[in-house]
């Protein structure tokens, strides 16, 4: 079987199990050009101050693979996936179909990546959780599905910082956010690292994940979130709900949005 078989065999069964709820994300106008959320200029107010606070310590690169769409009536599949995939217990489909779309997302364009980036991820982490910190967290499940053609590619946990409370309460980034463990700093420095995410609501807690890479030494960091989150009940969020029609595509590159030209 050659990659492009593959990789339509991928596409034909990811279009089967979450085509009828996901969508791609949208990089066009309207949307931000970093988290794809509704914009009215090059980016959203919320990524705006947050590179006009940390500038080259954010994410050289956030990629968001789909939309979970919040608080509709009766609760959208989506919504339901985002949340069931880490209830107690878990969904298994839920699980299962955000770890194939990792897969997917990592295997069919990590080139497209480390084009824009300029090498290839080498190391790769995922934001903690404050309630289940370290590999309890189903985020860390995402996280080893994380295919990468450097190889080996290292893998380490991040730790939350004495910031951590804070982030989550103010939903803005901070540089104490989170923790690089003293034996892991030989495992960041001069590296690309991948973060994984599972849902991106305000940037908050991947930003601070990715401020703290980079004061560690990281030369570049991207962050994958599975789904960026939107609200029904927000008006310029519905505006970008309602214009999802084409169901999600695991060949549409996350890095353009686009068709892969591979």
């Amino acid at each position: 079987m050659t990659s492009r078989e593959a990789g339509l065999r991928v596409r034909a069964w990811l279009g089967t199990e979450v085509g009828g709820f996901f969508c791609n994300t949208r990089r066009r106008p309207g949307t931000c050009g970093v988290c794809a959320g509704p914009a009215t200029g090059t980016s959203c107010r919320q990524c705006d101050a947050h590179r006009e606070a940390f500038g080259h310590r954010l994410a050289d690169l956030v990629l968001t693979l789909t939309y979970a769409k919040g608080r509709m009536r009766p609760t959208h599949q989506s919504e339901h996936h985002v949340f069931g995939y880490k209830a107690e217990p878990p969904a298994p489909k839920c699980r299962r179909d955000l770890r194939l779309m990792v897969f997917a997302a990592t295997t069919l364009h990590g080139r497209c990546v480390a084009r824009r980036i300029g090498s290839p991820w080498d190391a790769v982490t995922f934001v903690p959780s404050l309630r289940r910190p370290g590999r309890e967290h189903p985020v860390a499940q995402l996280s080893s599905q994380v295919v990468s053609e450097q190889q080996p590619v290292t893998r380490f946990l991040l730790c939350p910082g004495s910031g951590a409370t804070e982030v989550d309460s103010t939903r803005f980034p901070r540089g104490d956010g989170f923790t690089v463990a003293p034996d892991d700093r030989e495992r960041v420095a001069e590296r690309h690292v991948l973060v994984v995410e599972d849902t991106w609501v305000s940037g908050a807690t991947a930003q601070s994940a990715a401020i703290t890479l980079k004061d560690a030494g990281a030369t570049a960091v991207t962050v994958l979130a599975v789904a960026r989150w939107l609200r029904n009940d927000w008006p310029d969020h519905r505006m970008v709900i309602d214009g999802l029609t084409e169901p999600y595509d695991a060949l549409v590159c996350p890095v353009t949005g686009a068709a892969c030209p591979q």
